[in-house]
Parts: structure tokens; C-alpha cells; sequence
């Protein structure tokens, strides 16, 4: 699942599988338009809220949202910050720093460190921590002893639901590291490939 806009609208999208000709075909759902139980697919791989996939039978499941500030900095800007950064062209040491002190920001990305973008200027992302609520975006489940009871029955309805794999933080509503869930989807990936 992701989220975003879709013709100015905030849509959840479920990614479905459709087997033609043994060729994976993927179709973008909007769960606010019509519900993925209503979806025709040989099989579904879901990434979204296990909440949102049930229609909140149980209530809303607590999670964590964000929001991005995007920040641009000119070459004359970063030759300024060189002695902070370490590096020319760059505004912050390394690809991500984390901010777990008083800033209202907890991390800020400069991504040009990933890609190896020669330019003159760069960008950097500061993540903000926001409260969740239906229509915003979920990030990161917030464990606790009432989420994790509400979690088990949601958990217990996937069963009724063979051709539906739950994979990633939000359908397994677990904080997993993402080199975990990358394992995750390679582990669910080879056993679909044998059975579709």
C-alpha cells in the first residue's frame, strides 16, 4: 500500500497481483472508493493499516504519523556550512542525522548523499512527528498493551482471507527496521512465486 494524491484526493492504495499470461500485472485501488474485499485479484499483497483493510471492525489502531519540510540551499549556502558538513556541495555530514534533543524535527535526509548528484545546490528533508488520525498518513504503529489486544483480533481476521498476504509495519503492526521489512517482502515474494 501507499498513499498520496490521486486526482487531488488522499487515497491509501492497495496493490493487487493479477495473473495473465505469467505476468504480474499491479492495480492501484483506492480503499476510500471501494473496500479491497471487493477487489477481484488471483491475490493480494497488502502494506497498509491491517485497520483500514478491516474497515476499523475493531476501532482505529493508534499509529504514529509525520510531516516533511523541504528545505533548499544554494551553492553560496553551502559553501558557508563546508566546515559543518565536511564535504563541498552538501549541507549535513552524512545521508541522515537524527535529532532526538529539543529541535522539533526528529531527522533531517539530505538525499544527494544516496544518489551521487553532482550539483551545485541540495535539498534536505526535516521529518516532523505529527499525531495520527483517519486521513493522514500512518507511519509507525504505537505499541502498547490495548493496540497490541485490538491488533490480535484484526490478526485473527486475516485468516478468512487466503489470498491476501499482510506484509510490512502497518499490516503486521509491528515496528520492523526497513532492511527487516525488505527480508520480509523477499521471504512472502518466493513463496507467492511458487503458488501463482
Amino acid at each position: 500500500s501507499t498513499s498520496g494524491q490521486i486526482d487531488g484526493k488522499k487515497s491509501t492504495a492497495a496493490w493487487t497481483v493479477v495473473e495473465q499470461k505469467n505476468v504480474g500485472k499491479a492495480n492501484e485501488t483506492s480503499l476510500q472508493e471501494q473496500s479491497i474485499l471487493e477487489v477481484e485479484a488471483n491475490y493480494t499483497v497488502y502494506t497498509g493499516p491491517i485497520d483500514e483493510f478491516f474497515n476499523y471492525a475493531h476501532g482505529v489502531l493508534p499509529y504514529r504519523s509525520l510531516r516533511f519540510e523541504f528545505e533548499s540551499f544554494s551553492a553560496e549556502q553551502l559553501t558557508k556550512r563546508e566546515t559543518m558538513s565536511g564535504k563541498k556541495g552538501f549541507w549535513q555530514p552524512t545521508f541522515l542525522v537524527s535529532y532526538p534533543g529539543s529541535e522539533e524535527y526528529t531527522r533531517t535526509v539530505e538525499i544527494k548523499h544516496a544518489t551521487g548528484q553532482q550539483c551545485d545546490n541540495t535539498t534536505v528533508v526535516k521529518d516532523y512527528p505529527e499525531d495520527y488520525a483517519i486521513g493522514k498518513d500512518a507511519y509507525y504503529p504505537v505499541p502498547a498493551p490495548d493496540s497490541e489486544a485490538i491488533y490480535a483480533k484484526y490478526k485473527a481476521m486475516t485468516a478468512e482471507h487466503p489470498r491476501v498476504s499482510f506484509v510490512g509495519r502497518l499490516a503486521t503492526y509491528k515496528y520492523w527496521n526497513m532492511d527487516q521489512v525488505v527480508g520480509m517482502s523477499l521471504v512472502e515474494f518466493e513463496k507467492l512465486r511458487k503458488i501463482l
